[in-house]
């Protein structure tokens, strides 16, 4: 009898607390509640827990109203209610604050009940929560904040776009990723993202600040670290393209503007990659020659223009003596490939003021199949007239640098090696 008191005295205790009218239900995942009529949280009906959850919102009792609110999502998941009390859950979250499981409730709207009228709306909260986080609304560990995270804010506008590819909000929510893309300096993506938008979005208003953006992207490319001739040159690509599609924009005068500082810094950037490879060790004369002929290309009447010039007159008797010599773009001169004739070795025509040297007049080597005598022996050396090819047996053509500064050209076969001009080239302190 003693080891029943204290269950006694349990029972005692809770039949004094509990009202007498009370009715208690369980429910897996919910514990116990109270269902009973006397409860201001909860009814009997979706239409009548509609309406308490809409009283406690309405007098401030936010706690109370999310009750209410889920209590409804519980018990009837499937009524004509349950949408706008899902919706109004996550909008009593965003109220306080609580962004990440606003969207969450709203992404759960979105999913269970496609067809509401609140489907466009809860998109729309979505989106402007997104924003925020563009913003830098900071990421937040149990309510503590830990800073701004684009990768999760990429994601929120992903989760979107995944929701309605073709809604109102997705051309901005693809915008917006390149954007978010660009504040962690990742150019690459950022662009891919802004040339997404101009693929699936064409006709959107929002296409020409894409185009716009790809060449802002690049622009910060040009210059994130040492100087980037290529990404520069992607750049006033860019910002063409877009005065072609959009001329009446109202960014053009300020792309135009970007066209202007960046074939500026082209010319200054090839100028010091000139320089990087004449100081060089060893000197790389033709290289640079050929940068040099790049800053006079890029701004002929410039400072550096006058500098290149100079140094283009005190290195043409450097690259004259080379193998090859060179030609006014600072290219090698190759010499005129021997053409099949009456035999393999026929003479070239020659100019009458120079002989020896192949005639500017003659014409190009004629390839026609059966042209000419070939040799009787198998095992002889074929000479081919065609771009890049190598004559069997003979060693293969070195590349140097071409005029563009990035496509190597072929030159003699005895033309000293030389490195080929980067587009990013660290340089020299």
């Amino acid at each position: 009898m003693p080891r029943l008191r204290p269950l006694l005295y349990c029972l005692l205790a809770i039949s004094l607390t509990v009202p007498a009218q009370a009715t208690l239900t369980w429910r897996p995942g919910e514990g116990w509640s109270d269902d009973s009529a006397g409860s201001d949280t909860t009814a009997s009906s979706s239409r009548d827990q509609l309406e308490v959850a809409h009283k406690l919102e309405a007098e401030g009792r936010r706690d109370d109203a999310l009750k209410a609110y889920r209590s409804l999502l519980r018990r009837w998941p499937l009524s004509f209610f349950a949408p706008e009390a899902q919706f109004r859950v996550g909008k009593i979250l965003e109220d306080e604050a609580d962004f990440a499981g606003a969207f969450k409730a709203f992404q759960k709207m979105v999913e269970k009940y496609p067809s509401s009228d609140y489907f466009e709306q809860a998109l729309g909260e979505q989106y402007r929560i997104a924003n925020l986080y563009l913003a830098g609304e900071p990421q937040r560990i149990w309510k503590i904040p830990v800073g701004p995270s684009m990768d999760r804010t990429v994601e929120m506008y992903q989760r979107i776009i995944k929701n309605a590819p073709f809604g109102t909000y997705a051309p901005q929510c693809q915008f917006k990723i390149g954007l978010a893309d660009e504040q962690e300096r990742k150019y690459t993506d950022a662009v891919d993202a802004y040339q997404l938008v101009i693929d699936n979005y064409p006709t959107n208003s929002v296409a020409a600040d894409a185009q716009y953006q790809i060449g802002y992207a690049w622009m910060h490319a040009s210059i994130a670290g040492d100087y980037d001739l290529g990404a520069a040159r992607k750049a006033v690509e860019a910002f063409q393209d877009f005065l072609v599609r959009y001329p009446d924009s109202d960014k053009a005068v300020q792309a135009q503007e970007n066209i202007q500082k960046l074939g500026l810094r082209q010319t200054q950037g090839a100028f010091a990659i000139a320089k990087f490879y004449e100081a060089s060790h060893p000197p790389q004369p033709r290289a640079a020659f050929i940068y040099y002929n790049e800053v006079i290309r890029e701004d002929p009447n410039g400072a550096e223009a006058q500098v290149a010039k100079k140094r283009i007159q005190a290195l043409k008797p450097v690259l004259d003596a080379l193998p090859g010599g060179v030609g006014p773009d600072g290219t090698p001169l190759v010499a005129q490939q021997q053409t099949v004739a009456s035999g393999p070795n026929a003479p070239l025509p020659t100019s009458d003021s120079n002989p020896g040297t192949p005639s500017p007049n003659a014409g190009p080597p004629d390839t026609t199949p059966g042209a000419g005598t070939l040799p009787t022996d198998p095992n002889a050396p074929v000479t081919s007239s065609s771009p890049g090819a190598t004559a069997v047996g003979a060693a293969p053509a070195t590349p140097v640098p071409s005029d563009n500064g990035g496509t190597p050209a072929n030159s003699s076969t005895n033309a000293a090696p030389v490195t080929t001009p980067p587009d990013h080239t660290p340089l020299p302190q």
